[in-house]
């Protein structure tokens, strides 16, 4: 029914949500599917409820995007509202989308997810799949089962190769899977300049942002016994350097790249929020998604996650130390 009606000639109205300061998997499936679905000459708009980082801008279409502000607002509420569909795009939690979500849910279009975390919410079509490694994968699926593999152009495929490369890591992830390295070969078929690309996904390191990792590596702590390295962020570093939405990604691993360590935590004391925004991320058997469902509100994947804290900052560190010793054995015996 969801793909006669997308297929057939009847224009539609449909509005893409990414989640809150969408990464590269979000963005590349997000600009992938409203550039396909020009192709069959629907109505598009891609929103964002956040800003996205500068280290993403040079992808096709992304000047294209509404980022919702009090400026947008008006605009925003009238696409979503009066759209045919609206599809979820790597997320299944509303909490992502939190500046928007009361919008989303007064829309009575129909709402399609597709992504790739665990435990998704119901919608009224679901492409969930936890097994692979990025949500670009599913909307390669979403795309061939509506047997239009042929629309597949090099702007579609170049942002669904960024949606592969960073949520595998590169390809190297354990999650990394034959099918990931099939479809790859099939966008790199289409023309798509890996170069270019890899270029673009590494420049990401302007002047502020070494000195906010300075800080922030500064500030590491270690412990050894639990396999566990942490470290945070306050209000101030993020004041002080002229922090952008985008600039932490990729600090959290560094506590990762220690020698026996399989556990890394960073804290986040974001601008204008009353909580403490917590991310996660493991090696081997340690689950993160367990770890931040139970203690923190939050999930994800396995090897990453993410939480928030209501405590202070330092409250939030010290409830974290006092739960780590549960863990012993966990973190000890994961390979």
């Amino acid at each position: 029914m969801l793909f006669s009606n997308i297929n057939g000639i009847n224009k539609k109205k449909i509005v893409i949500l990414p989640h809150n300061n969408p990464d590269g998997d979000a963005l590349g499936s997000s600009l992938a599917l409203l550039f396909y679905f020009r192709k069959l000459k629907h109505d598009v708009d891609l929103i964002s409820s956040t800003e996205y980082s500068e280290s993403f801008q040079w992808l096709p279409g992304s000047k294209d995007i509404i980022v919702f502000s009090e400026h947008t607002r008006h605009l925003v509420e009238t696409k979503i509202i009066n759209s045919d569909y609206v599809f979820i795009i790597d997320f299944n939690n509303l909490s992502r989308i939190d500046k928007i979500r009361d919008i989303f849910l007064c829309s009575k279009a129909k709402k399609i997810l597709i992504d790739h975390h665990p435990l998704p919410f119901y919608f009224d079509f679901m492409f969930s799949d936890s097994t692979v490694p990025a949500t670009s994968i599913l909307v390669f699926r979403f795309i061939s089962d509506m047997n239009n593999l042929d629309k597949i152009d090099k702007k579609i495929a170049t942002c669904l190769y960024v949606g592969l490369m960073t949520d595998t890591g590169f390809f190297r992830f354990p999650s990394m899977t034959s099918e990931t390295h099939f479809i790859a070969g099939k966008l790199i078929e289409k023309g798509i300049d890996i170069d270019y690309i890899y270029n673009n996904l590494q420049e990401k390191y302007n002047e502020n942002r070494l000195k906010l990792l300075s800080k922030v590596l500064k500030k590491l702590k270690v412990i050894q016994k639990y396999r566990t390295a942490y470290t945070s962020i306050e209000t101030s570093d993020i004041n002080f350097f002229s922090y952008k939405p985008g600039d932490t990604e990729g600090f959290i691993t560094y506590g990762l790249g220690i020698k026996n360590i399989v556990f890394s935590v960073l804290f986040f004391e974001e601008k204008e929020k009353s909580h403490i925004k917590i991310s996660f991320r493991s090696k081997g058997n340690f689950d993160v998604n367990k770890f931040a469902r139970k203690h923190f509100r939050g999930g994800g994947h396995k090897n990453a996650s993410g939480g928030i804290s209501e405590k202070s900052l330092s409250e939030s560190i010290k409830y974290f130390l006092s739960i780590l010793p549960n863990y012993y054995k966990n973190l000890m015996f994961s390979i």
